[in-house]
């Protein structure tokens, strides 16, 4: 699993992830994840190249939406593959996490 981040405008960093976010890949970016939701208020992360996600990868996601959230910042998904999309959805994390077709809708997101 591969984390790379960059700044966008408007104080949003993106995330972008490629690889299996199952144990090995979860263990890989925790930490790096972990630190960019320490202190980053509107994060976007971009699905892509994600191409499995298992139960740990959800535990990633919903601690660093807790922890930006609790700074009253927010989390986004975006252009999960349809199986990503399909554990998002199953496991309700889209009910947290927006998750959203393209980029420029989980800027918008981030926004409101």
């Amino acid at each position: 699993m591969r984390l790379d981040q960059s700044d966008l405008p408007g104080g949003i960093t993106k995330v972008r992830l490629s690889g299996s976010l199952d144990i090995a890949g979860a263990g890989e970016i925790e930490a790096p994840f972990a630190a960019i939701s320490s202190t980053r208020d509107k994060v976007i992360v971009d699905f892509t190249g994600v191409t499995f996600l298992a139960s740990i990868g959800i535990r990633i996601l919903v601690k660093a939406a807790r922890a930006i959230g609790g700074r009253k910042g927010r989390l986004v998904v975006f252009n999960p593959t349809p199986d990503a999309r399909k554990v998002l959805r199953s496991t309700g994390l889209d009910s947290i996490v927006p998750v959203v077709a393209d980029e420029a809708a989980a800027v918008a997101e981030c926004a409101k």
